[in-house]
């Protein structure tokens, strides 16, 4: 630090007491040559010129010490200002940054826990299924199975069956098929759909044969003896398969009709 900014108030007050006693002995100097009355134009003596440039030059450092003084005051409240505002807006982005970091961890804690249900949920999801899709095959067996000894009747008029249609069913499947015995038939009704409109076509009769045997004789018959004819009519007697297996016995039956099958070699 340079030794102007270390003064003191007295040494301050004694460099100015020394340069007015120097401006003082300025006007009481004489010239070197005498003291007549015109000594004022004579040119002064070195060492009062010396004398006169340390006064200036202490004045000026006099001044620069209480100007940079107060600068520095200034700067170094503002500087406190400055820091104790930069030291506010620290404090409230710190807690900003913990409230933000405590959120984040949050949702990191819940989006763990939701990742882990979501893969127990497709774990469970693809359980499910596979046991859907055996429960699914089951049925379809078990639906299959119970209709074993049922066959479908297409073609019949509307109401011709009635009053007694296990009766007519019955004596009809002789007359058609030329069968010796008249085939126990433990039920015959239509299809629950609702009835048809005029001139549409009539609802299928599902029928359950009660032996087994007797329900493939009479398939047999029916395949050997097409077309049947009853009033005209053409029927039609096909065994009562689920709506898959009907599905797909439709695909077998159209592929092999068809004129651009290409046999397996």
């Amino acid at each position: 630090m340079d030794k102007r900014e270390t003064k003191g108030p007295r040494q301050r007050r004694t460099a100015a007491e020394t340069s007015s006693g120097s401006g003082a002995l300025r006007r009481d100097e004489t010239p070197l040559g005498g003291g007549d009355e015109r000594g004022s134009d004579a040119p002064l003596s070195e060492a009062t010129f010396t004398k006169a440039l340390q006064g200036l030059k202490q004045d000026i450092c006099d001044t620069f010490d209480l100007r940079i003084d107060s600068l520095t005051l200034t700067l170094r409240s503002e500087i406190t200002s400055v820091k104790a505002e930069l030291n506010a807006n620290m404090n409230s982005i710190h807690s900003l940054v913990e409230t933000q970091g405590a959120t984040i961890k949050e949702l990191e804690a819940s989006a763990t826990s939701c990742s882990d249900d979501l893969s127990s949920l497709q774990s469970s999801v693809s359980v499910l299924t596979e046991e859907v899709k055996h429960l699914q095959a089951k049925c379809e067996d078990l639906e299959g199975r119970s209709r074993r000894n049922n066959i479908r009747l297409i073609g019949l008029a509307e109401g011709l069956e009635l009053p007694s249609p296990r009766e007519f069913i019955s004596q009809l499947l002789r007359d058609l098929l030329g069968l010796e015995d008249v085939p126990l038939l433990d039920r015959a009704h239509r299809s629950s759909r609702e009835k048809p409109k005029e001139g549409a076509p009539p609802r299928p009769i599902i029928i359950r044969v009660h032996y087994f045997h007797v329900k493939e004789l009479i398939l047999r018959r029916a395949g050997a003896a097409v077309p049947l004819l009853h009033q005209g009519r053409k029927i039609f007697i096909f065994p009562d398969f689920t709506s898959s297996v009907a599905k797909k016995t439709l695909t077998i039956w159209e592929c092999q009709t068809s004129p651009t099958l290409v046999p397996w070699h």
